[in-house]
């Protein structure tokens, strides 16, 4: 009963998924997810499992068009998001960006900071800060 009352939607989430839809950033994303099979892996290699960060890049890294894949992943954040350039030097916790490195992308958003290695690592509270 607990879950159920929790995972209830308020007009809040409402507002919040109008925007999304607007900013056009899931379609972007899911159509470049369907043009490669790297998303697909990453939820084959995960399912039931816990790896560590660097066994899942590790894993993604062996497709030979993975560089293309988080280029183009880049490209898509790059429109709806600001680019943070001296990502080491970020102290503030309320930033919101991203920034990339040699083979992953760093996400920014309040109070967190993670890197992802492909779409599906995406948190989804991250698509409500898109322009």
């Amino acid at each position: 009963m607990q879950n159920a009352i929790e995972k209830q939607m308020t007009i809040f989430d409402i507002a919040i998924n109008e925007q999304i839809k607007k900013s056009g950033i899931t379609e972007e994303l899911t159509e470049l997810a369907s043009q490669y099979l790297i998303d697909s892996h990453y939820k084959k290699i995960t399912f039931g499992r816990t790896l560590t960060l660097n066994e899942i890049e590790k894993s993604l890294m062996r497709f030979k068009r993975f560089p293309e894949y988080i280029n183009k992943v880049y490209e898509v954040l790059t429109k709806h998001y600001d680019i943070i350039k001296e990502f080491e030097d970020v102290t503030d916790f309320e930033v919101i960006g991203i920034a990339k490195r040699d083979n992953c992308i760093r996400i920014y958003q309040q109070r967190q900071q993670y890197s992802i290695w492909c779409i599906s690592m995406i948190n989804s509270e991250f698509y409500q800060y898109a322009k």
